[in-house]
């Protein structure tokens, strides 16, 4: 299959709340699959993906839309990162592997720690980007302002093309990476009033105190190899959670990007594709 995304079909895979949309290179190599965060989708990690596969061409890997996201089905009750740990499991079972490499980024990392807890034996290799983990995170400013009962409501009946990609352009160092293409994807499914209610309930996806209640200890017991990527210059988590991160987990690796902000996927795509590869070949292991 060609090494460009956008030309790879999008499939679907069953779960209990509905499809999971995925890409899929169907490389015979070592399986790896990215979970994008909030409020991006699989896209997020299509400036990544090729650098990958020149690196290795030999590398599977999959790309998905989380519940609620992208492609994917929008459940009309909230689903919680528990449920999507679980859907994320349901793709690996129906892709038939045994195990495979986790890359999750932002919400994504925090749903990648749901996995850990429960699925830890079918996740070989651990990367988290972004990572927002911790009880005491406190959520971005404009999180809180689009939560706020009416009026973030109102703001996204009215704005949410604007706002959308005022907050991805916040996130990058480097915006004129942002490329249109890119944009329309992740912007287009959240247009029209079912595409927004999908945004809504995603933006109420919990507060951190309850949802990353038990997330320090799960974090403690995580024995895969595991890799942290952090922006120098991101504005909306702290680097306080990956140094953290990187503390409780024995053996981690944590690598700073002086010049990334928080969608590294998009805003340092070289510098995060040639961390990635280095630590699979570091920890190369037979996943088949």
């Amino acid at each position: 299959m060609p090494r460009d995304p956008w030309t790879w079909p999008v499939r679907a895979c069953p779960t209990a709340h509905g499809e999971l949309a995925y890409v899929d290179s169907g490389g015979n190599g070592a399986p790896v699959l990215f979970v994008h965060g909030l409020p991006t989708g699989k896209e997020l990690w299509y400036p990544v993906i090729p650098r990958l596969l020149a690196g290795d061409p030999s590398l599977r890997i999959i790309a998905v839309d989380l519940l609620g996201y992208g492609a994917s089905a929008k459940p009309t009750m909230r689903i919680h990162h528990r449920e999507q740990a679980a859907a994320i499991d349901a793709l690996r079972d129906h892709l038939g592997l045994s195990q495979l490499t986790l890359v999750a980024h932002d919400l994504g990392a925090s749903v990648a720690i749901d996995v850990m807890g429960a699925y830890p034996e079918r996740v070989s290799r651990l990367a988290l980007m972004s990572p927002p983990v911790y009880p005491d995170f406190r959520e971005p400013a404009i999180v809180k302002l689009l939560r706020i009962p009416g009026l973030g409501q109102g703001l996204l009946r009215i704005g949410t093309s604007l706002l959308f990609t005022a907050a991805l352009h916040r996130g990058l160092s480097h915006p004129e990476r942002l490329t249109p293409r890119l944009c329309r994807a992740m912007v287009a499914p959240y247009r029209g009033p079912h595409g927004k209610a999908a945004l809504r309930r995603n933006l109420w996806w919990g507060r951190p105190c309850e949802v990353f209640a038990e997330y320090p200890q799960t974090i403690r017991t995580i024995e895969a190899p595991t890799l942290i990527i952090q922006g120098c210059v991101d504005p909306y988590i702290p680097s306080t959670q990956a140094a953290r991160l990187h503390r409780d987990i024995v053996g981690s690796q944590l690598h700073l990007i002086a010049d990334g902000a928080h969608f590294l996927p998009i805003d340092t795509p070289a510098e995060v594709a040639a961390t990635l590869l280095k630590f699979l070949r570091a920890n190369a292991l037979d996943l088949e």
